[in-house]
């Protein structure tokens, strides 16, 4: 018994060191963001994926940014605090409406990045549908031996009308991620890595 104890101790250990070896925060990684909506909201749920035919350096130099996201925001308002830095804020014209968005979470390596931010100012209503509260994570990985990227947008949200907001997170996003692609000049792709 105390043999397997021991051993329980130690690979409990050896998982927490292994982690910190890698740097990045258990946060970011395993955080939940279930919201809990006001009366009159709804919870929702968006995950968008691509798999594209260049490096992720690529796409982390364009996309890890916090602060320098105008490929996804538009041009800012203002934004307080420094960049990639927990508790620092945005602000951007969306549709009808002013979005306020805080960093939550952030982690980049020179092979992923993981961006996660929440809404700060809502409820925020715009043409057709009124954002209760979100949190967004963007994440760009390396993948196929450093060869291609795998990019993915995740988003849960409490909203009015989730059909309108699932499909605003599905335009927005896909006309977003397909931009910065073309002019990176990649190619998404399916299934196995590209040869």
């Amino acid at each position: 018994m105390l043999f397997r104890s021991l051993l329980v101790l130690a690979s409990a250990i050896c998982l927490a060191s292994c982690l910190a070896v890698r740097g990045e925060p258990q946060d970011v990684t395993h955080r939940s963001d279930d919201p809990k909506c006001l009366e009159g909201f709804y919870p929702g749920f968006e995950y968008n994926v691509w798999q594209f035919n260049v490096p992720a350096s690529t796409f982390i130099n364009k996309t890890g940014s916090f602060l320098h996201a105008e490929w996804y925001t538009g041009p800012l308002l203002e934004s307080h605090g420094k960049d990639n830095t927990i508790g620092a804020t945005r602000t951007f014209p969306f549709d009808s409406g002013t979005l306020t968005e805080r960093l939550v979470g952030h982690y980049r390596s020179p092979t992923e990045s993981v961006i996660r931010f929440s809404l700060a100012n809502g409820p925020v209503p715009v043409t057709n549908v009124t954002f209760g509260s979100y949190t967004e994570e963007q994440r760009v990985m390396s993948i196929c031996g450093g060869t291609a990227t795998y990019f993915t947008m995740t988003a849960t949200y409490c909203t009015d009308k989730e059909p309108v907001m699932y499909d605003i997170y599905e335009r927005y996003r896909r006309n977003a991620v397909s931009t910065v692609a073309d002019e990176l000049g990649a190619l998404e792709f399916g299934g196995t890595c590209p040869k």
